[in-house]
């Protein structure tokens, strides 16, 4: 498995087998992640408050996402800004947990290095 598909499928970037997130549609504990890898035993957590670095990723992300949805609602559809900032509203509702996973898995892409078996 590549990097990219790696980090969008949010599996461990050491082995790139083993699943980040307990579950994918755990509401009560979005950013519940294992401790450690069920394949190779990468530690998930190597510090407290590791994943600080993660929300600025999650901060790029949704800053050029919010410019990419009101851009073409409003530069190819031609809508409002009201109407644009509307969509990009419902939009970012569905999404936020999607963004803050992926910035995770991001940030320790970022830090540890694939393996390969």
């Amino acid at each position: 498995m590549n990097l990219l598909l790696s980090i969008f499928k949010m599996k461990c970037p050491k082995c790139r087998q083993g699943d980040l997130f307990l579950s994918p549609f755990n509401i009560s504990k979005p950013i519940a992640m294992h401790e450690k890898c069920t394949n190779c035993n990468q530690d998930f957590e190597p510090e407290p408050g590791y994943y600080f670095g993660a929300m600025f990723i999650s901060y790029i992300w949704t800053g050029w996402f919010c410019l990419f949805i009101v851009g073409i609602a409003m530069l190819i559809f031609g809508w409002s800004a009201n109407q644009s900032i509307a969509l990009l509203i419902g939009i970012l509702v569905i999404s936020y947990l999607w963004i803050l996973r992926i910035s995770r898995s991001m940030y320790i892409h970022l830090d540890v290095k694939y393996k390969r078996p």
